[in-house]
């Protein structure tokens, strides 16, 4: 049965697009608005509002670590870095410094009255006002175009402009907005308009006067695809949002005008276009921390946009099913209650105030628990659209297999620090990827156990990029070859590599997967027929059975699989010995046991990279010692609680093709018969 969202991407398909489209009852357009309150314009709440958002901000103890934050602002430190640190070509660190002071600080003034922060805020939007380019990429060589920096200057000075109110003189106020339309909007909309048409970019490329090569030395990137390529990324929201944020203000401030409905055009399409980004599951490939970044941006341009506009765009995207991507993507542990499932570049977790935003306006109760328990932390977005009288609902803590529409897999019995989570990383390409076509992640009591290496180096000229291929991942490789990836030089954007989920399921006490990577390794390995992984979780016990196997067309191959450690905290650590490896954990064990027709061996090693960085992620390998046209390796992970050793596993040969898992616990022990049957082996739990 068609759905809204299917309804409105018809009419977005067919050309409906803003500043017409979409329209509730559309209000009349004023000219400059009068101060109410300590708010110039009131772009994300009005006179109304304001009273019982800072008696939240104050008294609500979710908010506690976002007022101590902001009281404790190092404030003598930034104004010496005003008066006297400032480069006004350094766009990577100084502007951004300037414009989250600005923003961060005119928050703070709004919701406390302190005129020292009000002040501290104008002063950093002086200041910015004195770099000449917002930005540090150019068309043409000579215009600037906004992709993070020039936007978020435009937010921040949007932001600080409504938020100060009537302590700034209303001529600085029109001063400092002429100049973020000139400076920031202009440059949003540049790059946007590049994206939306390709063809008539004429080149970008570099400032070559801004300090950024100074900061990251060999950072040398080919530009000349990225209008396609920061199409279908978060550098498309960040600009979008700025340019409804920006347009919208500019509007406000001097009354309608051929460049705001420029601008607010251009950001309607563009924030339009990311109901193609995000999976219908409202999943987004860029993982977590990125899907953080773009929603957090679309949901200001979104809200203002139905604001002021009565532009309506929210049902173009899943928004629950977004809250409940990133609710499956957490993965608590002992030392990090906001750890998460980090495929790819992925980092840190979700702010609380995307799903907030989603609670309100969905009426989305799981959103409300996700905001309130999950999440790595506030801002000021998260006071603004927290619903304090909606009750959140936990999600139900059992054991259940979640797949995402971009077939990513999670397994989990809960989400809690001590849950057992199997996650594993198949599907299409995405920019912020690694060749990481079936990585395996395994948490339990506590620990990471089976880790995926915390965003690798951005730069393929450093020797850790090799941490981004199938190399630095617990993945698979054939004959010491992992699947396709690209060499960088035109940054972190997506492969050609691709895998899919071909059967999924769930039965009394285990869950099972297998993705096929086969199109993904035959890229680089032209004789290869079939390459699957089969994963079945035995959550009951715990223990993971992970079943690798290849068909090659006349080479014989070796198969070695990869397990890393977690080891950021140097608490990690793994021995092998003849076919089996134990990791490490403070408090935590991870049993490991392989074998192979024609025998298996394990062994401990490190990465050939820099080693300091090395020594942080060391690896268990598993690998078959016999080169084979259809090699199978079974590998047995069984997690155990404490340091005592009473956990074990065994693989016997039962006939040919046909083998037995054992895996002990001192109170229970689970059996599996696995019959190698072609390209993707059967298994069989028995009772």
């Amino acid at each position: 049965m068609p759905t809204r969202r299917d309804f409105l991407s018809r009419l977005y398909r067919a050309g409906l697009a803003a500043p017409g489209f979409l329209m509730l009852p559309r209000p009349a357009r004023p000219g400059p608005a009068t101060p109410v309150a300590n708010l110039a314009f009131g772009l994300f709440f009005d006179r109304a509002t304001l009273p019982v958002l800072r008696d939240r901000f104050a008294r609500d103890p979710l908010f506690a670590s976002l007022r101590e934050r902001l009281a404790a602002f190092d404030r003598v430190a930034e104004r010496q870095f005003i008066a006297n640190e400032v480069r006004y070509n350094d766009h990577l660190i100084h502007i951004r410094r300037l414009h989250e002071t600005a923003r961060e600080m005119a928050f703070y003034y709004v919701m406390t009255g302190d005129e020292a922060a009000a002040d501290l805020s104008a002063s950093a939007v002086r200041t910015i006002m004195q770099f000449p380019r917002w930005d540090y990429f150019l068309e043409a060589g000579a215009h600037v175009i906004g992709l993070q920096r020039a936007p978020g200057a435009t937010i921040a000075v949007a932001l600080a402009a409504d938020w100060l109110g009537d302590f700034v003189d209303a001529a600085e106020r029109a001063a400092w907005l002429r100049t973020m339309g000139e400076r920031g909007c202009e440059a949003s909309f540049r790059s946007l308009y590049g994206m939306r048409y390709k063809d008539r970019v004429v080149g970008w490329t570099m400032d070559p006067t801004s300090t950024y090569l100074e900061h990251r030395p060999g950072d040398i990137i080919d530009l000349s695809n990225w209008p396609t390529i920061l199409d279908r990324t978060n550098l498309k929201a960040v600009p979008a949002s700025a340019l409804a944020v920006g347009a919208v203000t500019y509007r406000r401030q001097f009354g309608p005008n051929p460049e705001a409905e420029r601008w607010l055009e251009q950001a309607v399409y563009s924030v339009g276009s990311f109901r193609d980004l995000y999976a219908r599951d409202g999943s987004y490939d860029e993982n977590i921390s990125y899907a953080n970044y773009t929603s957090g941006h679309l949901a200001q341009a979104m809200a203002v946009l139905e604001k002021f506009e009565g532009i309506d765009l929210y049902d173009l995207i899943n928004w629950p099913g977004f809250a409940d991507f990133a609710l499956e993507m957490t993965m608590p542990t002992a030392a990090d209650p906001y750890a998460i499932v980090n495929f790819g570049d992925a980092g840190t977790g979700m702010m609380s105030s995307v799903p907030f935003w989603i609670a309100r306006r969905s009426h989305d109760r799981r959103a409300q628990w996700l905001g309130k328990h999950l999440t790595r932390g506030h801002d000021e977005w998260s006071v603004i659209w927290y619903e304090a009288e909606m009750e959140a609902a936990a999600p139900p803590s059992r054991p259940h297999l979640w797949r995402s529409d971009l077939d990513w897999i999670v397994a989990r019995t809960g989400y809690g620090a001590d849950d057992l989570v199997v996650a594993m990383r198949s599907g299409k390409p995405a920019n912020h990827e690694h060749a990481d076509r079936g990585s395996l992640i395994v948490k339990c009591f506590g620990e990471t156990l089976v880790a995926d290496p915390y965003r690798p180096p951005y730069s393929y000229t450093d020797p850790a990029w090799m941490m981004r291929t199938t190399a630095g991942h617990s993945a698979l490789l054939i004959d010491g070859q992992g699947h396709q990836y690209h060499d960088g030089a035109e940054g972190t954007n997506a492969s050609d590599a691709e895998a899919r989920l071909v059967r999924t399921g769930e039965r009394d006490g285990f869950l099972f997967w297998t993705s096929d990577a086969t199109p993904a390794y035959r890229l680089v390995l032209p004789d290869v027929a079939s390459v699957t992984r089969t994963v079945v979780v035995l959550h009951a016990l715990p223990a993971v059975l992970i079943l690798d196997k290849v068909l090659k067309r006349a080479e014989r191959s070796h198969l070695q699989a990869r397990f890393f450690a977690y080891n950021l905290d140097g608490d990690g650590r793994i021995e092998a010995a003849a076919a089996h490896f134990v990791t490490h954990r403070p408090g935590v064990l991870l049993h490991g046991l392989a074998h192979a027709p024609g025998g298996a061996r394990s062994r401990a090693g490190v990465l050939p990279i820099p080693e300091e960085t090395a020594q942080q992620h060391p690896f268990a390998e598993a690998a078959t010692q016999e080169a084979r046209l259809a090699p199978l390796l079974i590998t047995v992970l069984a997690p155990e609680r404490g340091t005592a050793g009473r956990v074990s596993a065994r693989i016997r040969d039962l006939s040919r093709g046909v083998y037995e898992v054992t895996v002990r616990h001192p109170d229970h022990e689970a059996h599996c018969r696995i019959v190698d049957t072609g390209a993707i082996p059967e298994f069989e739990i028995l009772r």
